[in-house]
């Protein structure tokens, strides 16, 4: 059966397809429509369709990161075709694109229960890196928010952001994107336009979204005066028209998890996990 699977980049035709394969693989998370055209543009990595006859089974990204590690994202495969070796085809796609890329270091996330995603990356020698908690409220309009500014410059966004890493486990996240904090990051970040400080209390904010900025921002980090920035968040998330502010981060950050308790951010019903895998 796996020899019969085809594979072939996505073509702009292929729009209404994808899409049925997620919302049948995944209804209760759906976001294809939104990046469709995004992801057919990247320059790198590669946007794949699953055949099985005339009939589109599943699909599958590969994002390269600012830090140049591969990031394995959208893998959807329908329900009825599934457990006969089509995730496996797929991952190993994975790894041919890696090699192309000359990419050493590869990540994933799921759930903390999906045994069945977590396992098919243990097979191809993905090991458990971290574990994460995710947070997320409605945003409103704050009356009163510091003087926050958007940082461009990359040298400076490196110089913010940088010595506040470690408070968060090396991980920024936004999208369910699980990057490394890194110069790299913060100068992307910076050139996207997500990093903000205030001078008077010495705080930072790097608050964005890799994509649909419409349905929700994202945290990455806060330092500094914590109340501050996230009134600033909030204010700034329900001024761009998103609805929800989300943060997602280690689980080992008890700091940032307290306050935002304090700040009366329910928590996402479970945990993510991200696997690693690196030849380094």
């Amino acid at each position: 059966m796996q020899n019969q699977i085809h594979l072939r980049a996505i073509t702009p035709a292929d729009f209404e397809r994808v899409c049925a394969v997620e919302a049948k693989s995944t209804p209760g998370l759906r976001y294809v429509p939104d990046v469709f055209e995004m992801f057919r543009a990247d320059p790198r990595g590669g946007f794949f369709l699953a055949e099985l006859g005339d009939e589109a089974v599943a699909c599958a990204k590969f994002s390269v990161l600012p830090d140049a590690t591969g990031w394995l994202e959208t893998l959807r495969v329908i329900p009825e075709q599934q457990g006969r070796g089509i995730g496996k085809k797929l991952y190993q796609h994975y790894f041919e694109i890696a090699r192309r890329e000359n990419i050493h270091t590869l990540r994933m996330y799921t759930g903390l229960t999906n045994a069945v995603s977590k396992g098919l990356a243990e097979h191809f020698g993905f090991a458990l890196e971290e574990t994460f908690l995710g947070f997320s409220k409605p945003a409103v309009l704050a009356d009163e928010t510091a003087a926050f500014r958007r940082v461009s410059d990359p040298a400076r966004a490196t110089a913010l952001l940088m010595p506040h890493a470690p408070a968060w486990n090396g991980f920024a996240v936004m999208n369910r994107t699980f990057y490394r904090w890194s110069p790299a990051l913060c100068a992307h970040f910076a050139q996207r336009g997500f990093v903000y400080e205030d001078t008077a209390t010495n705080s930072v904010v790097a608050l964005g979204a890799r994509f649909s900025p419409h349905k929700a921002l994202h945290l990455a980090l806060f330092a500094g005066d914590e109340a501050a920035c996230l009134r600033f968040a909030e204010h700034a998330t329900r001024a761009a028209g998103a609805p929800r502010l989300h943060c997602l981060f280690p689980q080992s950050c008890e700091r940032v998890a307290h306050t935002l308790t304090a700040h009366v951010f329910p928590p996402d019903p479970g945990p993510y996990i991200v696997m690693k895998y690196s030849e380094e």
